[in-house]
């Protein structure tokens, strides 16, 4: 009776340090060249994958931005004896998105990749894909910026994207203003009234629109 106390006890006192250990994450270090040991804090950068839980005696569970996958008594290495360790992995969350864009993907684990874009009438700015890093953090997020028409303008097709094919249809330009415009696109050619008969810069009528607060 007293070895099943001693061994309910022991349970009891390995099971609340493991806990702890999950609250205040860190380890028993030893200082080094004195013979004594410390509390060393946990640093900032965990594996992206890990196994948590210690045999024997294990507590599942994950830390920081990791999330769990599956578990198992045995994980990478020695087996527990009572309870189970989890395969933990960082998981950035739902990425946010602006109020009038749209995010595509369904997968926020580490190294996953998001899209973006923007309802009619915006410009995405920034980049229009976001990745989950390793901090458990995504990429910086774009931004949708309301446009306003500014009607109709003639432009080389040079300026629209530095080449030249006498066409200019599927050509466009997103970026700082040009000719006053930050948007330049459903472009057509104009009409000269005589034909070309080598490739060269051709003028473009094209739609143009500035952000709304410029």
């Amino acid at each position: 009776m007293d070895a099943m106390r001693f061994y309910l006890l022991l349970l009891l006192m390995l099971g609340s340090f493991q806990i702890a250990n999950s609250q205040f994450p860190g380890w028993i270090g030893e200082v080094e060249g004195s013979g004594e040991t410390e509390w060393l804090p946990q640093p900032d950068f965990i594996d992206d994958i890990y196994w948590s839980g210690s045999a024997p005696l294990c507590l599942a569970g994950c830390m920081a931005r990791h999330q769990e996958l599956r578990r198992d008594r045995c994980g990478d290495s020695s087996c527990c004896w009572l309870g189970q360790k989890s395969l933990c992995r960082v998981n950035c969350g739902t990425p946010d998105v602006d109020y009038n864009g749209v995010v595509y993907g369904n997968d926020w684990w580490v190294g996953s990749v998001v899209r973006y874009t923007c309802h009619s009438g915006f410009m995405l700015v920034g980049k229009p894909t976001r990745f989950c890093q390793p901090n458990g953090l995504w990429t910086p997020r774009p931004t949708c910026l309301r446009m306003c028409q500014r009607g109709r303008i003639e432009i080389s097709e040079r300026e629209l994207n530095g080449t030249c094919n006498s066409t200019c249809a599927y050509k466009s330009y997103f970026g700082p203003p040009k000719r006053g415009c930050s948007r330049i696109d459903n472009c057509m050619k104009k009409e000269t009234g005589w034909k070309r008969f080598f490739a060269q810069c051709v003028p473009c009528i094209c739609d143009c629109a500035l952000s709304c607060g410029e």
